[in-house]
């Protein structure tokens, strides 16, 4: 795994088998140590398996209120840009940088001034806050990161000020007053079955009748970029865009989703009805989401039966959480490893030199764990490693 600023070094520990060593947590025993890339932020992630990281959610995540516009925000915002967007979202902000031929979807083009994710009313702009958001938790199921784990609150709203001048829009019109829902209301099986009824009326002929994407009017759809696309799987609740809290979902079905097929339902159904649908729709999700990067790796966590140690592992802007990880020989060890970034659209992987299949994983992503299980039988010196190729 790269970081941001060095290539592929990562650091190595060992095991002492033989011989005794008291460490801080571990008492004169055989220690098996593992060392990794880089580390994280301190403290690590919130993400845990099976529930992804709330503050990853974009309807959740609190933007602060935007400072005034300035040409000395806009001249930084240009320069962080010009570092860290263009080779996506290309110089000009056409979303034809040099990465973009590889990417899927395709970077945004910000010229055309149509934005999927925001809090107002379909057909109109964003506001800044909106912006804000998708720049600070990114895109799930894309390859867009979320950049406040790697710019300051100050650089994203540079790079929001600056991504306004690539269309005149933004000189023309308001953004569109910001779609008020009502506090969450409990999931309740009375909601969920008028949701399902809701769901047979509006969203069957497109989602199909069990919400796999597959209804007679998913054939040949295209975004209003000329991109092929289809209707969302509500089964595959890691690839929710926008994320798959009952807020998320609610949101994208009051606002629609512009530049897409998706219209917004907020004048069909009443708000109650919003809710109604959305708790119908999340309960369709996956939420299993259980690790194992390959089936028979699932089935030997399983077959090792209940871990002696589990070990929560993130990634946050191309570094581990964890530099170093200490278990003793002969230990049963889960690593439930939850990334913050989908690592170019490919996610990333999990390997321990020296334990070859029995600790390999590949394409975890954001809200999309995974988990290794493996017995710590071997001490040594060793090293874990992302083993993805996405950069």
């Amino acid at each position: 795994m790269q970081s941001s600023n060095q290539t592929h070094s990562p650091l190595v520990a060992e095991v002492m088998g033989s011989r005794t060593w008291a460490y801080t947590v571990f008492v004169l025993m055989p220690l098996l140590l593992v060392f990794g890339c880089g580390r994280g932020e301190p403290g690590g992630s919130s993400a845990t398996p099976g529930g992804g990281d709330p503050a990853l959610s974009w309807s959740h995540f609190e933007a602060p209120p935007p400072p005034a516009a300035s040409p000395e925000l806009v001249a930084l915002g240009k320069e962080v840009y010009l570092k860290n967007c263009a080779s996506c979202h290309g110089e000009t902000g056409q979303g034809n940088g040099q990465c973009a031929a590889f990417l899927a979807p395709k970077p945004r083009d910000f010229t055309r001034g149509i934005f999927r994710f925001k809090a107002s009313p379909t057909g109109s702009l964003p506001g800044d806050q909106d912006l804000f958001r998708t720049v600070s938790v990114g895109v799930q199921g894309t390859p867009m990161p979320p950049w406040k784990f790697v710019l300051s609150e100050e650089e994203r709203w540079a790079v929001v000020n600056y991504i306004k001048t690539f269309s005149d829009y933004f000189k023309d019109e308001a953004p569109g007053k910001p779609v008020a829902l009502e506090s969450e209301p409990d999931v309740t099986p009375e909601r969920v079955a008028r949701g399902k009824e809701l769901f047979r009326q509006h969203c069957e002929s497109c989602h199909g009748p069990n919400g796999y994407g597959d209804g007679p009017s998913a054939v040949g759809m295209e975004d209003s970029f000329g991109n092929p696309i289809t209707p969302r799987n509500y089964h595959k609740a890691a690839e929710f865009k926008r994320g798959h809290t009952l807020r998320d979902i609610a949101l994208t079905i009051a606002t629609g989703n512009d530049g897409t097929p998706m219209p917004s339902f907020r004048d069909a159904i009443k708000e109650d009805e919003v809710w109604d649908l959305a708790s119908f729709v999340m309960s369709l999700e996956n939420k299993k989401l259980k690790g194992g990067g390959t089936p028979a790796s699932a089935t030997r966590g399983e077959e090792l039966g209940k871990p002696d140690v589990v070990i929560k592992l993130s990634e946050r802007a191309w570094k581990f959480s964890l530099e170093k990880i200490e278990v003793r020989q002969g230990q049963v060890v889960r690593i439930d490893y939850q990334p913050t970034d989908n690592g170019l659209g490919a996610g990333h992987g999990l390997a321990i030199d020296g334990y070859d299949k029995a600790s390999f994983i590949n394409g975890a992503m954001v809200q999309r764990p995974k988990s290794l299980t493996f017995v710590a039988d071997k001490p040594g010196t060793f090293t874990f490693y992302c083993a993805t190729q996405c950069s």
